[in-house]
């Protein structure tokens, strides 16, 4: 019994660090700092990460993909949360779709798909770069992306892919443009390097453009000093010249030339 005494003293000790540890509410704590010892011990065992690896990176930043990592040399790799570290890197505005694999002991193995530059948007006096779905990339760096098309007004982003996969036949008129100018967010015009405008119709732009097209092969109206192209009217076109000292005079498509909406061409008598 003599040599039994000291284990219960010990046992009951224990028990007494254990109850008032569970009445101070301090067991979470204890084995918060005991799994904490554990996860120190095998970092320092080599289970840290210690190594990234970054596949498909093009213009996300390597602070930016760090940043959302959220992963280091005392990151335990075993309890590393790859699903959250994906979230966080979607939310990179440059990051289409990401993938993190933990690679033991001690490799981070990152998977992005970018999205793409698509155009410059400009809106209330700001630049940026946005994808072909309109998303903001990055504020707009010029010498980076030299040759993406510029659009301009509220909205042009999100409509920019929609109205140059129209344009993409029409490549002359395409070569001659400075901008793309969206007007009340429901139709285009079209800014060319001489200055003359083009106005677009909301709808029909198609057959707007192939009469316009026809125009410039019959009469040269693009290489003409014009201030304004205007194809919004269903039933003709409108010249609008250049002019400083009087109202701008308007002529009307020559005959032969189809509308913008119907197909049907103007005649000299006005019918159809």
């Amino acid at each position: 019994m003599a040599g039994k005494w000291p284990l219960l003293c010990a046992a009951f000790a224990a028990s007494a660090i254990l109850y008032g540890a569970i009445v101070g509410g301090q067991i979470e704590q204890i084995f918060t700092a005991a799994v904490t010892g554990a996860e120190r011990a095998a970092v320092a065992m080599g289970f840290g990460v210690n190594r990234v690896v970054v596949e498909g990176q093009r213009n996300a930043t390597n602070a930016a993909i760090t940043t959302a990592l959220e992963a280091g040399p005392e990151t335990f790799m075993l309890a590393f949360d790859t699903d959250a570290a994906k979230d966080r890197l979607e939310a990179v505005s440059w990051i289409r779709h990401a993938r993190v694999m933990r690679l033991l002991p001690s490799t981070l193995q990152v998977e992005i798909e970018e999205r793409g530059p698509y155009a410059m948007w400009q809106n209330k006096r700001q630049t940026f770069v946005v994808d072909s779905e309109g998303v903001v990339l990055a504020p707009a760096l010029p010498q980076a992306f030299p040759n993406l098309p510029l659009v301009v007004g509220e909205g042009a982003g999100e409509h920019a892919a929609s109205l140059y996969e129209t344009l993409a036949s029409y490549q002359d008129l395409k070569s001659r443009m400075l901008a793309a100018l969206r007007v009340g967010d429901r139709r285009w015009t079209l800014k060319l390097r001489t200055g003359t405008e083009i106005m677009l119709p909301d709808g029909n732009i198609e057959m707007a453009l192939n009469a316009l097209q026809k125009l410039e092969q019959e009469h040269g109206v693009l290489q003409r000093d014009l201030a304004a192209i205007d194809l919004r009217l269903l039933d003709r076109i409108t010249l609008r010249m250049r002019e400083t000292t009087a109202a701008a005079m308007e002529e009307a498509a020559p005959a032969g030339v189809p509308t913008s909406a119907t197909g049907t061409t103007n005649q000299p008598d006005g019918r159809t």
